[in-house]
């Protein structure tokens, strides 16, 4: 215990000498934060960007919600005389200093200034709240497993209380890879895990509408098919429906309403549409977002879109492949969506009540089916396939010492937790992601959970 927390104090210093204190910042942080600063201050959040010149993707709700952490919009460099170089007295925190070859792409070491004060602070805010979300996510899917109470103390046995500590620490260790790159990077999938998280124990435990208002929040922060939300209606559970469609209106329509202005908030929803949703779905010819994000070769996109365009031009450097998919592309990508959508509504059957390990199951493969049909997916995505890694873990371990563990169902989380600690070495790493292993090894997580349920339905009792 003593050595984790050291090694969470050490993360957290060296976070902050990464980031906070270089003279730019390497943390996509300073986008939602300085979005924030945006959109309260009048100014378009889709418009402006942060040191590094990338923009705010997401709808308003996460930076209406940043206040605390929001960060001024950065001052533009300043115009020059010809010959006169950026130096330490002319040049605002975020950007490259030229004439000085020993500080090298921004790593010069900044330290703390009248210009990075706030934004260390938020660094540092932002990282307590990440290691926060990342243990009570773990904990609430434990919780919801087990059928025990947030609040619960661990069990007194040896034997129970090390299965207790099983099911919190070993679905972390297996995601710890995709964990540790979205914390580095500050960026807010672990605050939606925090949330899917606890929807599924509140669901788990009857607290239907508290439930539907968890799972909508995720869905309004990154807008990937929210495939999770299909749950209530596919189990006719009305309250748990009810609240998903009220914590949808609430959090995409009436906060930023109230907060920004009907007029307003429908001028942002237009500039989203326009320079991201179209282009992502290769509709519009707004191309700002193209060579950042909605590029097919500009990030390491796991999607099944990528994949499939990678594959396609496998034998072509990545520089040299052509950034758009092909209709037909996105056209593969929904019939392989619908078909597996299918099965795993087959897989799961149409009942109205799932046991706890079953609800972890499906939410974790409607999850995953929403990284296989979104267009944009980044490999730290996959942490919020905890619920899945929970659920086999808790059916694969042993219950008992001596007990039998289930090998064949604990391989493909091997193959899930191996790939994604491989996938970010230098050399190797960026050969497994142009082969789409990332998302290989999704399939193979999801495929083993598609088993554990249709086995539960074939034995379970008939009424």
């Amino acid at each position: 215990m003593a050595v984790g927390f050291c090694l969470l104090i050490a993360f957290g210093i060296y976070l902050e000498r990464r980031t906070a204190l270089r003279r730019i910042p390497m943390t996509d942080l300073g986008v939602f934060a300085v979005a924030s600063e945006a959109v309260w201050s009048g100014q378009n959040p889709y418009l402006i960007t942060d040191w590094h010149g990338w923009h705010y993707q997401y709808p308003p709700t996460l930076a209406i919600l940043f206040l605390p952490l929001a960060e001024p919009v950065p001052k533009g460099l300043p115009v020059l005389k010809p010959g006169e170089e950026y130096t330490e007295s002319n040049t605002p925190y975020g950007y490259e200093l030229s004439g000085h070859p020993g500080y090298g792409h921004g790593s010069y070491y900044y330290g703390v200034k009248d210009q990075n004060r706030r934004f260390v602070g938020i660094v540092a805010a932002w990282y307590l709240f990440s290691v926060f979300f990342v243990f009570f996510s773990a904990h609430a899917l434990a919780c919801a497993l087990e059928g025990s109470g947030l609040s619960s103390a661990p069990p007194d046995g040896n034997v129970e209380r090390g299965r207790w500590w099983k099911l919190r620490l070993l679905p972390l260790l297996v995601c710890v890879g995709s964990l540790g790159r979205d914390v580095s990077r500050g960026q807010v999938d672990v605050l939606m895990l925090a949330m899917v998280a606890l929807g599924i124990y509140l669901t788990a435990n009857k607290f239907g509408f508290k439930a539907g208002l968890c799972f909508a929040f995720p869905a309004t922060v990154k807008m990937c098919p929210p495939f999770l939300l299909i749950y209530p209606f596919w189990r006719r559970q009305w309250k748990l429906a009810a609240g998903v469609v009220i914590g949808l209106v609430f959090f995409l329509l009436i906060l930023p309403a109230i907060t920004l202005g009907p007029q307003r908030t429908i001028g942002l929803y237009q500039t989203w549409i326009q320079v991201l949703a179209e282009p992502a779905l290769g509709h519009g010819d707004d191309t700002s977002r193209l060579n950042e994000l909605t590029g097919m070769t500009s990030t390491d996109n796991q999607s099944l879109l990528a994949a499939i365009h990678n594959w396609r031009y496998f034998s072509l450097p990545r520089t040299e492949r052509p950034q758009e998919a092909a209709p037909w592309e996105r056209d593969v990508v929904y019939v392989i969506g619908t078909a597996m959508l299918a099965g795993i509504g087959f897989a799961g059957g149409f009942r109205r009540q799932d046991s706890r390990r079953e609800l972890l199951i499906i939410a974790g493969l409607l999850i995953g089916l929403a990284f296989l049909v979104s267009p944009i997916v980044h490999n730290f995505y996959h942490l919020l396939m905890l619920p899945l890694i929970a659920a086999l873990l808790d059916q694969g371990l042993a219950r008992e010492p001596g007990g039998a563990t289930d090998w064949k169902l604990l391989l493909p989380v091997f193959v899930f937790v191996t790939i994604d600690f491989m996938a970010a070495i230098p050399g190797i790493g960026p050969l497994l992601r142009d082969l789409g292993a990332p998302l290989l090894s999704l399939v193979y997580l999801m495929w083993a959970g598609a088993t554990v349920l249709n086995k539960a339905k074939h034995n379970r009792p008939a009424i």
